[in-house]
């Protein structure tokens, strides 16, 4: 059971922002990594192998005044149905003495978005979309410290591989490279209660076509789980979001637009062995609270993971 449940939590937490498009207050409301992606095991690591993931993720939530593309928007509605495919290994050979992982995640999603357009005459429009996202690339270091203690570091780039187009439409792509810095740890308790926590730190690069410059973010995640062997872990967990520096540039038409959000709901994690393989499920559902210049609302995400 402790080799399923690391694979569940340890997944998810690499499917990093490509599973759903979630949303900041960078431009077009929408950031890149996905908050609520470290939860229960946050700082545990995978066994040694090959993992496949399939993550499916449906996101719906509003925001007031928002940038899309170069246009600006009085408000701003956005549904997100998302599947997330990621293939992970992790090596037998020990860096650092911790447990190396690296993943690849690529996103294809339907996106809708709905908002007043400003400008010589106001009018109000829906486009929609479906395409492939942003390719994340990810790695990660994990000790384990004890029988009780386990912490990771990991770093994950975005490729701007997505489609973009300027003007208000539906873009998969965000047009700019992106990366995180993340430390997570996982504190297990003998009556098999979980505490988990991480803190992250993103870092937005330039739209070279709109020349807008979204500002960078600081993310919290928390976690509490109770353990019933032999599968599955059930718990809460939550996140606050604040981003930390202006949006720049030209394109920043709205000004600095530093937001914040927060989130929590509940989480569970099921695993268990089909023949000689690992099969781990994971769910999650947040309701988003406490927002100022970002978009908030409704994240579900479910996984299923196989070690190959």
């Amino acid at each position: 059971m402790r080799c399923t449940a690391r694979t569940v939590a340890i997944v998810l937490a690499m499917l990093g922002g490509s599973v759903a498009v979630t949303a900041q207050a960078t431009e077009g409301a929408g950031g890149l990594y996905l908050l609520g992606s470290q939860a229960l095991g946050a700082g545990n690591s995978p066994a040694p192998g090959w993992y496949a993931t399939a993550a499916v993720a449906q996101y719906s939530g509003r925001v007031g005044s928002a940038t899309v593309g170069g246009v600006t928007l009085l408000y701003m509605k956005k549904r997100v149905d998302s599947v997330g495919l990621n293939l992970l290994y992790a090596p037998k050979t020990k860096i650092f003495g911790a447990q190396a992982a690296i993943a690849i995640t690529v996103p294809y999603a339907y996106l809708q978005l709905s908002g007043a357009v400003t400008g010589v005459r106001s009018f109000s429009r829906t486009v929609s979309n479906k395409d492939f996202g942003d390719t994340a690339i990810t790695g990660r270091l994990g000790w384990k410290v004890g029988d009780h203690f386990a912490h990771a570091v990991t770093v994950t780039a975005w490729a701007p591989t997505g489609e973009y187009a300027k003007g208000f439409n539906a873009s998969l792509g965000h047009n700019r490279w992106a990366g995180d810095f993340l430390w997570a740890m996982t504190y297990a308790t003998k009556s098999r209660l979980e505490w988990s926590a991480a803190v992250g730190y993103g870092i937005n690069g330039v739209n070279p076509i709109t020349h807008y410059r979204s500002g960078n973010e600081a993310h919290l995640e928390l976690a509490l789980g109770k353990r019933l062997p032999p599968h599955w872990v059930i718990g809460v967990a939550a996140y606050t979001y604040r981003q930390v520096t202006s949006d720049s540039g030209r394109g920043a038409t709205l000004g600095r637009l530093e937001g914040r959000v927060s989130g929590a709901g509940p989480a569970v994690n099921f695993g268990t062995r089909i023949g000689g393989h690992v099969l781990a499920i994971g769910g999650r559902y947040y309701k988003e609270f406490d927002a100022k210049n970002h978009f908030h609302g409704d994240v579900v995400i479910v996984s299923t993971t196989l070690r190959l």
